[in-house]
């Protein structure tokens, strides 16, 4: 029976999938609901595998795995991007097909469902619902002032899909809200209720910062020293996109001197985030385990399509491959 190895279920949710009960039932199918270690710990738990499927950019498969790999045939991706998990001339070379679902449609809920999040944790700030949370369970009561959000000012870095629901969400609360995009258009900013503006208008007049562009490489570090010192003092400060969009140092540099009032965070410099990390233990700090579309419809959405390509290529007609020429057999 094919062995196929589902990498890296933190949730433990996927075998709650109807297309994984599918699946399971044709196959000899093993679930990691934990991180491999090293690159040897995870060329073992692939050992003898036809198929792995991993969930987004959660495992590394570079030349030096995928050497290894002498029984693995097909990797599913789940979402459309490859690099830089994924070494796809170092896999072509080893004859493994790499499937992602490029044409995916992506609906409103993922977007929706982070936005959504962008909100409690924006909230949760403000109105300190955690603080307040762990004094009543002590025994305590009123303990600190919140932060109303209406007559202030949102900052979104990045109106994409997903900022311009949050400034749609902000602009209803009552907020002023400005954003900046590379190519962001007064038209498009209007649209969503926003006003189109340079980051450092962003960074300045906001009281509250939202970061959602995308990570590139160009990207990286896009928020470091120079833009928190240009940050209104004592600003809330959050990121749902990526981690590698900030300068981790300079975030620790910015909360320590108060220059920010508190951090929200679903996404980090290394995931899982380590037990010992500085961000679990201080005080400043709303964390989330990037959460950001894992509702039941997001996982949904991002997992069915990596598991169809598996159910197509063990049919004898697989689709959405990103190396053809593995399937004419040339490996280059």
């Amino acid at each position: 029976m094919t062995r196929v190895v589902l990498m890296e279920d933190y949730l433990d949710h996927a075998r709650s999938l109807a297309c994984v009960k599918e699946l399971a039932a044709r196959v000899d199918l093993h679930i990691h609901t934990d991180r491999a270690a090293s690159e040897s710990e995870l060329v073992r738990r692939l050992e003898g595998a036809e198929v792995a499927i991993t969930i987004r950019d959660r495992v590394r498969f570079p030349a030096t795995v995928l050497a290894q790999l002498t029984s693995l045939r097909l990797l599913s991706v789940c979402g459309p991007r490859l690099a830089p998990h994924v070494d796809l001339l170092a896999a072509t070379r080893a004859g493994i097909l790499v499937s992602r679902p490029v044409a995916l449609d992506v609906p409103q809920i993922i977007h929706q469902a982070t936005a959504e999040l962008v909100w409690s944790l924006i909230l949760g700030l403000t109105r300190h619902t955690v603080e307040n949370q762990l004094a009543m369970r002590s025994g305590g009561w009123q303990t600190r002032l919140g932060f109303t959000l209406a007559g202030k000012t949102l900052g979104i870095i990045g109106l994409g899909r997903v900022g311009a629901l949050v400034a749609r969400t902000g602009a209803a609360l009552g907020m002023k809200v400005l954003a900046w995009s590379p190519r962001l258009t007064p038209e498009r900013a209007a649209s969503w209720g926003a006003e189109a503006v340079s980051l450092e208008q962003v960074l300045k007049d906001a009281h509250v910062v939202t970061l959602h562009a995308n990570a590139t490489e160009d990207s990286a570090g896009l928020i470091g020293r120079a833009q928190f010192a240009q940050m209104r003092r004592g600003a809330y400060f959050v990121n749902t996109a990526r981690a590698a969009l900030v300068d981790e140092q300079a975030l620790r540099e910015a909360l320590d001197s108060d220059a920010l009032a508190a951090v929200a965070l679903d996404v980090y410099w290394e995931e899982p985030l380590p037990k010992e990390h500085w961000l679990r233990r201080h005080p400043k700090v709303l964390m989330q385990p990037h959460m950001g579309g894992f509702t039941d419809e997001g996982y949904a959405w991002l997992l069915e399509p990596a598991v169809q390509n598996v159910l197509a290529y063990l049919d004898g007609v697989p689709k959405d491959v990103a190396n053809p020429e593995v399937l004419a057999g040339d490996r280059g």
